[in-house]
């Protein structure tokens, strides 16, 4: 493997936790045979199907996240109660793998739930090596998802208290939005224990 092509697929990997998919490896001309040979000398473990890991990275306790996002390709996101998760804000432990892909990507794949909701580059951003929607955008998609009030209550109060959002931002991602959702997310509750942040 070229010295340039390996630093390069080390960069994606970089900024997924380590990660980095066959695809992505195929993409910037690195064969098959060139990265089995590798894994077999110990530079990489496989993490799942065409999902690898270098060995400088210990596993992420979100690798199974990890593993769904680049085997569905690019433009996978992690949202809704999946996306609560990885930032810690509820209880809930989803069943299944919640990812938005484009609307022309397949929808049938094991262990995944896929959605088709409409993002804006303002919506996507980082942590823990996924592609994630930020956390007011994550919030409100879980609202209108019919996740549990509590539980929204619950996150909500987490998220301003620790200062990952603002009332702000999530009454912004409110709008458009139907009048249960503008209302379980606008409640002046969180504000009255003295919880949120600086807008």
């Amino acid at each position: 493997m070229k010295q340039e092509r390996e630093f390069q697929l080390y960069q994606f990997a970089e900024d997924q936790a380590g990660y980095f998919s066959l695809a992505q490896a195929l993409e910037i001309g690195i064969r098959r045979n060139q990265i089995y040979r590798e894994l077999k000398r110990g530079k990489f473990k496989k993490a799942g199907w065409g999902v690898y890991r270098f060995v400088q990275f210990p596993a992420s306790q979100f690798e199974e996240i990890h593993i769904a996002v680049l085997s569905a390709g690019q433009n996978a996101i992690v949202g809704f109660e999946t996306a609560l998760y990885v930032y810690d804000l509820s209880d809930i432990i989803p069943d299944e793998i919640h990812l938005i892909l484009p609307a022309t990507s397949s929808r049938r794949r094991t262990g995944i739930r896929v959605h088709t909701t409409q993002l804006n580059p303002a919506d996507i951003t980082h942590f823990e090596g996924l592609p994630i929607t930020t956390v007011d955008r994550t919030l409100v998609d879980c609202a209108f998802a019919h996740v549990a009030d509590e539980q929204i209550r619950i996150a909500i109060f987490q998220s301003l208290r620790r200062g990952m959002t603002t009332r702000q931002k999530l009454i912004n991602q409110t709008r458009n939005r139907p009048a249960r959702v503008q209302e379980l997310i606008r409640t002046d509750d969180y504000i009255k224990q003295g919880i949120e942040s600086s807008v």
